[in-house]
């Protein structure tokens, strides 16, 4: 069950993958039997608290019964870009890390006095179609600054109009994804990393061998090494923070496998389940889980 404190994380809500290429990035993802939302121009305000603008970047989703993935790109260079650029120059892949809260006001006063950075609320949105016509999808979230958090956009969110993005025509996957279960992190020191976390987070982690896991309620978050990544998944991290694996979990892991067999998708059987090839992810490993 999910605690409801209000200056807590709830959940593991979603993760967004910063690509060069917004449209290509989208087709892959349909190959590879996601069902993809149509193109989302973001607005926002700049600073905490001022006036909702226009943006440059858009993104487009694959919506899953739990939690969701992002795939976020610019579509316009002369409107603010987000920082995506900046994100780009190290690597094309998970730069996101979205976490579900009640009451992001009740949250950014718990995590100045934990130590973290004052932030604010930034409240953001973006419009999308549904099957009633144009709606806007508003979003109050809290960032922690890069300081603080390095291993990414680091971020908790609470979403004012759930039904707009959580559309039935969106949810159902030829390869039988159902929900996003996990994020694996790697970074140099996991026990300074788990430390902030653990104050970020509000609980204490498990730890199994070279990693750190912190149950949230719904879905997982893992700080590890670079070295379990690659001795465990033949992954070669670029440099570290890097977040390195999605894990979502499938209906149906032989409808997933036959569904990749069938699209001559790269892919190979893992203890814990299938592990597709960051090459046809935009950088990012999606392990399906059953």
């Amino acid at each position: 069950m999910i605690e409801l404190r209000q200056d807590k994380i709830q959940s593991l809500d979603h993760v967004a993958l910063i690509v060069h290429d917004l449209a290509n990035t989208s087709k892959s993802f349909e190959h590879l039997g996601f069902c993809v939302t149509p193109v989302s121009q973001h607005s926002g305000a700049i600073t905490a608290g001022g006036e909702v603008v226009q943006w440059g970047c858009a993104n487009v989703c694959i919506m899953l019964q739990q939690g969701y993935l992002e795939l976020m790109g610019i579509i316009n260079p002369k409107l603010y870009d987000n920082k995506i650029p900046q994100f780009l120059s190290r690597y094309e892949g998970i730069h996101i890390l979205a976490f579900g809260c009640n009451n992001p006001s009740a949250l950014s006063e718990r995590l100045s006095a934990e130590g973290f950075s004052k932030n604010g609320v930034y409240n953001l949105s973006r419009k999308l179609e549904t099957p009633r016509g144009t709606r806007v999808a508003k979003f109050n979230l809290v960032r922690l600054v890069p300081t603080d958090m390095p291993e990414g956009r680091v971020l908790a969110i609470r979403h004012l109009t759930k039904s707009y993005l959580w559309q039935q025509r969106y949810m159902t996957h030829r390869n039988g994804a159902s929900s996003l279960e996990e994020i694996v992190v790697s970074v140099d020191k996991p026990s300074e990393a788990t430390e902030r976390y653990q104050r970020f987070f509000g609980i204490s982690p498990v730890k199994n061998l070279e990693s750190y896991h912190f149950n949230l309620g719904e879905g997982n978050f893992v700080l590890t090494t670079s070295k379990f990544l690659r001795e465990n998944y033949e992954i070669d991290v670029p440099s570290n923070p890097f977040p390195a694996i999605i894990k979502i979990r499938s209906i149906n892991l032989n409808q997933t496998r036959t569904f990749l067999e069938e699209n001559s998708i790269e892919h190979k059987k893992i203890k814990t389940g299938i592990q597709i090839s960051s090459s046809e992810t935009a950088g990012a490993t999606v392990i399906f889980i059953e």
